[in-house]
């Protein structure tokens, strides 16, 4: 149905209420992110890039496809703000892709534009990967530009609260170039910065400096000679979702563009930001039909009237409702500029966001240079078929590590279509694409990267959901089971097999252990059959349950180890070590009776239930337990079993620098059984804890740097066996 909306309601603004998700923000470095690639109609023997940076916390790389049948000569030209440019040659094979890494190149601590002038007709594009102010990590992906111009705009910038926006001018030219920045507000103001660029040499604006706080920012650039120009938002979404992203300007406004990608899910925030130039629109300015273009066909029709010379935003996730896959094609009688910023919690464990300047017409031709289904990224095509009749549409794709493969799709008329790569070659592959089709459509690739490292943020998010979401998990009541079913979701996730082992109580009911494997083996024919059998293998656990009694919601005792349990999974999900990990997450660790020996039930039932065969091939196990709250972390035995393992652990903590004292325990956590059984085990705390067992035992008093040095120190021990 197509329906126009008013002005009023498309420009209000966005209320977002995260009454269900974790507070926990990004003062904590957490290095996932996601980048936006819109596709190229033709390959070029030009292409300048204004950004690039190599100092501390900066990685910055030039992604290359030759799409052609002959070899290409390559002439990279880097351009400094101080000193001399330096020129790099290579050769590029036939259909075939490389990626520079500038870094390497550069040198540190180098600001850097960059010239690519090739033989042949190519693709580049420049990932960066960063730690912004020691803090935010991400990684951002543009394309570049194929000539410099003396005119550049931008429809995206934010200097709202966690924003932070930089223009970024080269001058790759032989002559000296006087530049003006206007800062295009959303109430109709306008800021000017002037700027100088002497020949070869790159300068930079601070659009946060140069308008102030809060505000809502397109720009326009005109130079008195031909320069290059980009913009990059570093943010802090909500103070929950940290990361960049980066685009190139437009050179001139458009009446058309199409945004392939698009997504209103949970965990997804889609923003559309638009601005037509007083030269363009006049002082009426200019009107906008924005056309939503959904999978399976479906589609809505908007009218936005745009105001010369002032930023508009509206939010696609209002316009459209949740949970739609939404590509847009907008259109207008005058030039207008428009970009699509995203910002997402991509599977819970990937916190960013993205931009894109769409692309002004569909083509029949286009070309994507980055790409990689590497161990932790996930990759994926979205095309749009904005035209009356279906097309046929070839996907080939060439690979670093193995021949090119095709993939061929159907996209029906008016309407768009989601291709998940990974799931179609594999991981392990770094990827460029041409793709041709016999209808114009348009194509964007969203790339999505987790971090390959223990990040306190997934933990913390998931401590909310069992300490907050859910509370009390007394064993043997519908509260633990609800969370032995989410812990076993957040596994599955993940990748692994996952297998629920009941144990009985003996008050009649049943706790229930978590237990995760990777690879996935065939389930075993006796379903209580525990361990492995594959060689040496690690056990690492937590007890989620609570104490009864108490009314404790147990974030640290022990939500904490859980957490840190689930986000080393993870981790080690996808990244190979040479003996196999089990996850458990055991029930029924409390006591049912005080005084009583009526505990561990869990995670005596899981060694009780272990052949000799199982038990003998495991390094060992290591308990997790209360890591949220105290002051000093200690590894604890009982003295009672094999100390291997503890030792190990504490020599690794040694050499890197770890404090990591040993104490003597009681039988107090799960090491308990393992120890008594002969199997190596120790156990990890944080001491002292005074409100464990207590309703105060809750998300506030959690120390997040202590989670994170318990996930730290285990990750780096478990890759260094």
């Amino acid at each position: 149905m197509r329906r126009a909306l008013t002005p009023a309601i498309l420009l209000a603004a966005v209320v977002v209420l995260f009454g269900t998700l974790s507070p926990y923000g990004a003062q904590w470095a957490c290095a996932g992110d996601g980048t936006c690639g819109e596709a190229s109609a033709e390959a070029s023997t030009n292409w300048y890039f204004a950004e690039g940076y190599t100092g501390e916390g900066f990685r910055e790389y030039l992604c290359i496809f030759n799409p052609q049948e002959a070899w290409s000569q390559l002439d990279l030209d880097l351009l400094y703000n101080n000193g001399p440019s330096q020129l790099v040659e290579l050769e590029l094979p036939p259909l075939s892709r490389i990626t520079l890494d500038i870094n390497a190149y550069a040198g540190p601590d180098r600001e850097v534009s960059l010239h690519l002038e090739s033989t042949l007709p190519i693709v580049a594009e420049r990932p960066m990967y960063f730690t912004y102010r020691g803090a935010r990590k991400g990684c951002t992906v543009t394309s570049g530009a194929t000539s410099p111009s003396e005119t550049w705009y931008f429809a995206e910038g934010c200097t709202r609260e966690g924003f932070e926006t930089w223009i970024l001018l080269a001058n790759p030219g032989n002559g000296q170039a006087a530049a003006t920045v206007f800062l295009i507000l959303e109430d109709g103001g306008v800021t000017s910065v002037d700027l100088v660029l002497p020949p070869g040499s790159r300068r930079t604006v601070f659009v946060n400096t140069a308008v102030g706080e809060g505000r809502d920012v397109g720009a326009k650039v005109k130079a008195d000679a031909p320069i290059c120009a980009e913009r990059v938002v570093y943010f802090d979404y909500h103070d929950m979702w940290p990361g960049g992203h980066a685009s190139s300007g437009l050179s001139q406004p458009r009446k058309n563009y199409l945004f392939a990608e698009g997504y209103t899910g949970a965990g997804f925030e889609e923003w559309l930001t638009l601005y037509t130039p007083r030269e363009s629109g006049g002082n009426n300015g200019t009107d906008v039909t924005l056309n939503c273009l959904f999978q399976g066909g479906a589609e809505q029709s908007f009218q936005v009237h745009l105001d010369p010379d002032r930023r508009h935003t509206l939010n696609i996730n209002q316009l459209v409702g949740p949970d739609k896959n939404v590509s847009m094609e907008l259109s207008s009688t005058e030039p207008f500029l428009a970009e699509r910023p995203m910002y997402f919690n991509y599977k819970g464990v990937c916190r960013g966001g993205h931009v894109s300047k769409g692309v002004e017409a569909a083509g029949t031709h286009w070309y994507l240079a980055e790409g990689t289904t590497r161990p932790g990224f996930y990759e994926y095509l979205c095309l749009i078929n904005p035209g009356n009749e279906d097309a046929a549409v070839e996907v080939d794709i060439d690979s670093t590590q193995t021949a090119s493969s095709t993939l061929d799709y159907t996209i029906p008329a008016r309407s768009r279509l989601t291709v998940d790569i990974r799931a179609k070659i594999g991981t392990g592959h770094d990827t460029s694409f041409e793709i041709e089709s016999d209808k114009s459509i348009a194509v964007e690739r969203p790339l999505y990267y987790p971090s390959d490292s223990f990040e306190v943020a997934n933990a913390m998010d998931n401590l909310w959901n069992l300490s907050v979401n859910m509370g009390q998990r007394i064993e043997g009541t519908e509260g633990e089971l609800a969370a032995a079913n989410y812990l076993k979701s957040v596994f599955e996730s993940y990748g692994y097999y996952v297998r629920i082992q009941n144990v009985p109580l003996p008050n009649g009911s049943f706790t229930h252990n978590v237990i995760a494997s990777q690879p996935a083996p065939a389930p075993p024919q006796d379903s209580e059959q525990a361990g492995s059998s594959l060689g040496k293998s690690l056990l690492i656990g937590a007890h989620y349950d609570t104490k009864i009694g108490t009314g404790s919601p147990g974030a640290n005792d022990n939500g904490s180890g859980t957490v840190v349990t689930l986000e080393l999974a993870r981790c080690f999900a996808e990244r190979d070590v040479d003996f196999p990990i089990e996850f458990v997450c055991f029930g029924g660790e409390e006591r049912l009776v005080d005084d009583t020996d009526l505990h561990h039930f869990g995670s005596r039932y899981y060694v009780n239930n272990l052949s000799q065969q199982a038990r003998d091939s495991m390094y060992g196990a290591i308990i997790i337990d209360m890591v949220g709250v105290g002051s000093q972390l200690y590894a604890r035995t009982m003295g009672v079993g094999p100390r291997d393992l503890c030792n190990r652990l504490m020599a690794y903590a040694q050499g890197a620098g770890i404090s990591l004292p040993y104490l003597v325990s009681g039988s107090y956590s799960d090491h308990e059984p393992f120890e008594n059984a002969g199997i190596p085990a120790v156990w990890l705390e944080y001491k002292d804890d005074p409100w464990y067992h207590t309703v105060q035992d809750s998300y506030d008093k959690i120390n997040p740097a202590y989670i994170e040095n318990t996930g730290r120190l285990l990750e780096g021990f478990i890759r260094s066996l």
